[in-house]
């Protein structure tokens, strides 16, 4: 089995077909083709179903596709850690994170390591789901993650404790701000609410409150793209609660941003796999974590 069978296998995966595939490799059809089926005889089964409109994995596919992923990655990680030794740190990057976390604190830091590591390419995902961020670092879709948990049962993951950060109410323009310095959640859920979907932290946070006060818990808006309840708040469909950095982006729109009562915070850590990472990812991490964390 060669690096160029796998990646020919995961092109014709992320691009949904045999000739988009060819065309983003720039290799013809035919050469994608015979490379492919020299793979599955070497596996002794079909990856793919060729089907008259494209392709479908095969069930033996499917389960390669995560380990050819890991092989990958592995062998990116082999390379620039041999490249370390002279004194290089170059190769690709790929980061996923939660959109609250992409803002802060991964914005500012991405600046500060591409001043440091010009020839490091980095390609950063935005994921909605916690599960979505758990499973690209496990497939090894990423290296590093920006994630608001670590869950007990991620025993193939390594977390950083990284800043918390509040969770404040975003108001419509026009929307009265409480007389007090803060929201109680209590008076928070009388009013039109925008959340995530359930799984989300801020959908589990007001779900769980209501239950201890024996409340309905009746969202007017779920939505799946965080990002988008700060625009929602603003056409003044609801009031959101949003970690404060993708709140702020509001404030000059007519926004009113109010604490909670009591104050609810977001964990923010950074997840990867129990392996040794490649050196752009380490120089990465250690420009994330808070000073004095040591070095893995």
């Amino acid at each position: 089995m060669e690096r160029r069978q796998i990646e020919y296998f995961l092109a014709v995966v992320d691009h949904g077909g045999f000739t988009a595939a060819a065309t983003a490799l720039h290799i013809s059809q035919p050469a994608l083709s015979h490379a492919i089926k020299v793979l599955e005889h070497d596996l002794g089964t079909a990856l793919f179903h060729r089907l008259p409109r494209g392709t479908r994995l095969t069930s033996a596919g499917e389960t390669f596709t995560d380990s050819a992923r890991r092989i990958m990655r592995e062998l990116e990680t082999a390379r620039a850690r041999v490249g370390e030794v002279a004194g290089l740190v170059a190769g690709r990057l790929d980061v996923v994170s939660l959109p609250g976390l992409l803002l802060d604190p991964l914005a500012e830091v991405v600046g500060r390591f591409r001043a440091t590591y010009p020839a490091v390419r980095l390609r950063i995902v935005q994921a909605e789901t916690p599960d979505d961020v758990r499973d690209a670092v496990l497939s090894g879709a990423a290296e590093l993650a920006l994630a608001d948990e670590r869950r007990p049962t991620d025993r193939d993951l390594v977390a950083d404790t990284l800043a918390d950060q509040e969770l404040v109410a975003v108001l419509p323009p026009g929307v009265p701000a409480p007389d007090g310095a803060a929201l109680p959640l209590a008076a928070l859920l009388e009013m039109d609410l925008v959340t995530g979907p359930p799984g989300t932290v801020v959908h589990g946070i007001l779900a769980r409150e209501a239950a201890r006060l024996d409340r309905a818990f009746e969202p007017v808006v779920e939505v799946g793209l965080r990002g988008s309840a700060l625009y929602l708040a603003l056409a003044g469909a609801g009031v959101a609660v949003l970690p404060r950095p993708l709140a702020e982006l509001g404030r000059n729109a007519g926004v009113a941003i109010v604490s909670l009562e009591p104050r609810q915070w977001r964990h923010a850590c950074l997840l990867r796999r129990s392996a040794p990472l490649s050196p752009a990812a380490r120089a990465l991490r250690e420009l994330l974590l808070p000073t004095g964390t040591p070095s893995r």
